[in-house]
């Protein structure tokens, strides 16, 4: 993201592919966020404006007739998108991929690719993996997706596997003394578990998060 606004808000590849997705999604744009980013993302997303001031200026009611197949179908099923409408909410909607979660996912292939390439051999990847936390569930499908080496595919589920299961513990274990008849019991590790199960399966450390967020929190906006 820094390279995209300090370094790319002039390509113009990258300026039509921001029209055209209408933005970042919503976790990117979020993230469009921090110190002297201002400057940057004003131009990428007056791009977008502007765009959307366009299409919405071209755009037509389109009433359809009173007796039509359309409207019928619209008034037994009031939950279908109006056809007087339609055009222009698709033309709304993004016409492309979010660019950062484009390039986020070619990233994550060539990477997932990598590990898989280099698990094993005197300087592989596979003893680091096992004092990792382990992938997130997006990861693990991803890495599974490019092996097909049996040797590689016992190793990662034997290591992933190990990381479930002690989430699974420490979990369980919070749940037990949540009980009021453990009340008394100190909590330890396990009392985070319940967000490290969370970034497990949906992505991202949350200490990661956190940091960011905290990061962004204490610089003061420059550029305002």
């Amino acid at each position: 993201m820094d390279g995209l606004i300090y370094e790319r808000v002039n390509d113009a590849g990258v300026r039509q592919a921001v029209r055209r997705s209408r933005g970042f999604c919503e976790r990117h744009a979020w993230d469009l966020i921090r110190h002297g980013a201002a400057l940057g993302v004003a131009i990428m997303m007056r791009d977008v404006v502007r765009e959307l001031l366009s299409t919405t200026r071209s755009a037509q009611f389109k009433r359809p007739s009173t007796w039509s197949v359309t409207r019928l179908h619209e008034a037994v099923d009031t939950k279908q998108p109006r056809a007087a409408t339609a055009g222009l909410v698709a033309a709304l909607g993004p016409q492309g991929p979010c660019p950062a979660c484009k390039h986020e996912a070619e990233i994550d292939h060539a990477l997932a690719s990598s590990f898989v390439e280099n698990l094993h051999g005197p300087e592989g990847l596979l003893e680091a993996y096992r004092r990792s936390d382990g992938f997130c569930l997006p990861h693990v499908r991803q890495v599974l997706a490019r092996i097909s080496d049996e040797r590689a595919y016992d190793a990662i589920l034997e290591v992933q596997l190990a990381h479930w299961s002690q989430l699974e513990a420490e979990l369980s274990e919070l749940v037990r003394k949540s009980d009021y008849r453990f009340a008394d019991e100190e909590v330890g590790d396990e009392g985070t578990s319940w967000l490290r199960a969370i970034a497990s399966l949906a992505g991202e450390s949350f200490q990661q998060k956190w940091h960011r967020v905290q990061q962004r929190s204490s610089r003061p906006p420059k550029d305002e």
